[in-house]
């Protein structure tokens, strides 16, 4: 069982460093940044992952490009792996974003994960130029141009959005056959879309047990596309915050997006999600802070991680 950390939004390169650094010391297998290029002033309805739709975050939090921090944070690390949860596909050109990712993986030896989704915000959308209503049809495209660029010695393809021939596009990845795509989402969509086009499905703010009740529509899914189950490998994503740290909350809740417990009952779950076939764990912290966040992560490599690792 592998365990990653989402990095903190944090505006100051010293911070980033000093997480991603600190991250890479303890052994996590990778630290995951998010992507927003902007918020709208008068908030939102559309937020899957809370009850009245509204963003955890006001609209003026500073939110650092994803494949520049990337960049960043891979100057600062040698050996943690790293990546995007998750890069939304429909608003970068494809060919731009696979030299990128392919550019970052080279000077990395290896080390990216690119993590993709067809995205939830109407607003920043309209405001970059990009069709809403086609988010789903352009993510798969853009997916596909990926790994026809990153495999191919002479890529071509032909879709609905781009007409790709006669070009050379080097270097190529450094991972083979290319860099490994986690499709986030929770929807049917997004687990067919893992299963033509990922590697891994990475879903977030969900429960263990929501996956559960999901792999055997993935495994149909996958089987479907002419393609081995077992190469499909499952993420979850969660916010995680420690009861017996005393930083405030204390009542244990386990719900879709959150983990709110005892260290032993943090353990427990662990166990728990690998008996059901979970293979990562991605957490964000609910601490405000570089420093508070590096507490709670020094403690979840003290007392989860070494568990985790047992559990292979």
């Amino acid at each position: 069982m592998n365990i990653g950390l989402s990095i903190p939004r944090l505006p100051d390169a010293e911070g980033i460093r000093k997480f991603v650094q600190r991250a890479e010391e303890l052994g996590f297998e990778s630290v995951l940044a998010g992507d927003h290029i902007l918020l709208p002033t008068g908030g939102t309805n559309q937020y899957p992952y809370t009850a009245d739709g509204s963003f955890s975050r006001p609209a003026d939090e500073p939110f650092l490009e994803t494949m520049t921090m990337l960049g960043y944070m891979a100057a600062c690390s040698s050996s943690i792996k790293l990546g995007s949860t998750v890069i939304i596909l429909p608003y970068r050109n494809p060919l731009v974003q696979a030299k990128m990712f392919a550019s970052l993986d080279v000077l990395t030896n290896g080390r990216m994960i690119c993590g993709v989704g067809v995205g939830w915000l109407e607003k920043e959308f309209d405001t970059l130029g990009v069709p809403y209503a086609e988010r789903g049809a352009m993510s798969d495209e853009y997916l596909q141009i990926f790994r026809t660029l990153w495999t191919q010695p002479d890529p071509e393809f032909h879709g609905k959005y781009f007409d790709i021939e006669g070009i050379q596009f080097y270097p190529k990845p450094v991972q083979q056959p290319h860099i490994p795509i986690w499709v986030g989402g929770h929807s049917r969509a997004a687990l067919r879309r893992t299963a033509r086009l990922g590697d891994c499905w990475h879903t977030t703010r969900q429960t263990p047990d929501f996956v559960a009740q999901n792999l055997p529509y993935l495994r149909e899914q996958t089987e479907r596309a002419g393609r081995d189950p077992a190469s499909i490998s499952v993420s979850l994503k969660r916010s995680l915050h420690f009861t017996d740290l005393g930083a405030g909350e204390e009542k244990s809740v386990r719900t879709g997006g959150v983990i709110i417990a005892t260290t032993q009952e943090v353990i427990d779950d662990v166990h728990y999600c690998r008996e059901l076939g979970i293979d990562q764990l991605t957490y964000d912290f609910r601490v405000e802070g570089v420093d508070a966040c590096i507490g709670v992560m020094e403690h979840l490599a003290r007392e989860v991680l070494p568990v985790a690792h047992r559990l292979g």
